[in-house]
């Protein structure tokens, strides 16, 4: 199994150069004392030599290793990121968007795909996902929220999806994906959570990758669900994606990502899609085996309940374990299992998630676990994500930012005027209303409902009050 930009890489080490070129450590000879044990990896730390080829215009090693990963996802090209999946919603969402066109938003989505569609100057129409009636957690988009959608709105453009989401639980999409592609829309997708998806195509354990659903563009993290190092991303572009918007993407690349790109990461890039390729269904089943141990410790010795969204027709990530907070809240769990030196990846306010990796993970033993059972209890109650009535899509939302003419109002009096911030509670950092969304009563119950759970909220506290546009400035 080749690994070119490792390969690439090595042969330069083992010239043993003398560098007279950036980056200053030189080639760990000039190594701080404050970081001893990286002596063995600086030397990794390259620059685009003759020979180690250049990401933004890969014509040797990155661009044979970009291949073999097209060619394992069933992509017509695999472009490698070194600064996250953020690098690459916002390239993907830039190269294909321009000022003024009309898009379709998934409503829980990352906030670098907000950013992206303000560089873009685009009109948003944000559409409601379904929610899990276990969990309040949004499961994806339906496809006659798409129609509705359309019907008011046939002339947008694309449609940019979360697939799957953080808690990993998903509707089949497979419809969603055939209105989408029947109406024209570019399909965008952010599969940040999914790089795993392709390797459980064998047993059909995993929801089917966005790519072979009829994805024309998809962003996926390795590191969060793949052994690459943090802030590795790949992104995957269709055949059927058209010559004029490839380049743009690829100008939009070159624009948000680095000019000095990492070659650890390209290398860890590089293992990660031979590790995949050649070890991945074995490692897998590893995972999968790991999962059952540690839910029947959790529900045995614990007496917690993990989450089956199988009860709710849903399809679930097997890298994800959702389990439900009984008689104290998600953060409290969270707290406990900390302390005990189990670190959990997130919670809400009444669920913690657990994420596991590739190739199987430890089990936490049962002397742990009993003293979780005998941590502090509280009570919780239903889910505040878990409200229904919203509508099916939102009126169109201009994300230009605003500066000047706003002002601060009471949360009672907010109902009808533009927002003029983000408000988002977190977990999950997903906004419960976006700048230039017009305010309805439901925003303002569901913020009240948060505020009155102690709910923390990233940038603008709404307690503090509601900042809108100025009447007459709303945009």
């Amino acid at each position: 199994m080749r690994t070119p930009i490792i390969e690439a890489i090595h042969t330069h080490i083992k010239g043993n150069p003398i560098s007279y070129h950036v980056p200053g450590h030189k080639n760990g000879l000039l190594t701080t004392s404050f970081l001893p044990d990286f002596k063995q990896i600086f030397p990794y730390d390259l620059t685009e030599l003759d020979g180690l080829d250049d990401l933004h215009d890969a014509a040797g090693p990155i661009y044979e290793s970009q291949t073999l990963c097209a060619a394992f996802y069933g992509a017509s090209e695999t472009n490698y990121l070194v600064g996250g999946s953020t690098s690459g919603n916002l390239a993907m969402v830039y190269g294909v968007c321009q000022e003024g066109d009309l898009v379709f938003v998934q409503r829980n989505c990352h906030k670098s795909i907000l950013n992206a569609l303000e560089f873009a100057r685009a009109n948003v129409v944000f559409l409601e996902p379904e929610r899990s009636s276990l969990t309040g957690h949004a499961v994806g988009l339906t496809s006659e929220t798409l129609k509705k959608a359309l019907l008011s709105h046939p002339h947008a453009k694309a449609i940019i999806m979360t697939y799957p989401d953080y808690w990993g639980t998903v509707l089949d999409q497979a419809e969603l994906f055939a209105v989408a592609r029947r109406a024209g829309l570019y399909i965008l997708v952010d599969e940040a959570h999914g790089a795993h998806f392709q390797i459980g195509i064998e047993d059909r354990s995993c929801p089917p990758s966005a790519l072979s659903l009829g994805a024309d563009v998809v962003v996926q993290s390795t590191h969060k669900m793949l052994p690459s190092l943090t802030m590795s991303a790949w992104m995957h572009l269709s055949y059927e994606l058209n010559d004029q918007i490839k380049r743009q993407i690829k100008r939009a690349l070159g624009m948000f990502q680095s000019s000095s790109p990492s070659y650890l990461l390209l290398a860890s890039l590089d293992a990660t899609r031979a590790y995949v390729e050649n070890h991945g269904n074995e490692e897998y089943k590893k995972t999968i085996a790991s999962k059952l141990l540690l839910t029947d410790y959790l529900e045995d010795e614990l007496g917690l309940h993990v989450i089956n969204h199988a009860d709710e027709g849903y399809l679930s990530d097997p890298f994800k374990l959702i389990v439900k907070a009984n008689n104290r809240s998600g953060r409290s769990l969270l707290s406990s299992l900390a302390r005990l030196g189990i670190w959990a990846e997130m919670a809400d306010e009444n669920h913690v998630l657990f994420v596991l990796g590739l190739g199987g993970n430890a089990v936490p033993n049962n002397n742990q676990l009993t003293r979780i059972e005998q941590t502090e209890k509280g009570s919780t109650g239903p889910s505040s994500y878990a409200n229904k009535g919203n509508k099916a899509f939102s009126d169109v939302v201009n994300l230009k930012p605003v500066y000047e003419s706003i002002e601060v109002i009471p949360i009672n009096k907010a109902v009808n005027r533009v927002s003029a911030v983000d408000i988002i509670p977190y977990p999950p950092g997903v906004p419960l209303l976006y700048r230039g969304e017009l305010i309805n009563r439901s925003h303002i119950q569901k913020i009240e409902q948060l505020l009155n759970k102690n709910v923390r909220f990233q940038g603008h506290q709404p307690e503090k009050g509601m900042v809108v546009n100025v009447l007459g400035d709303e945009q």
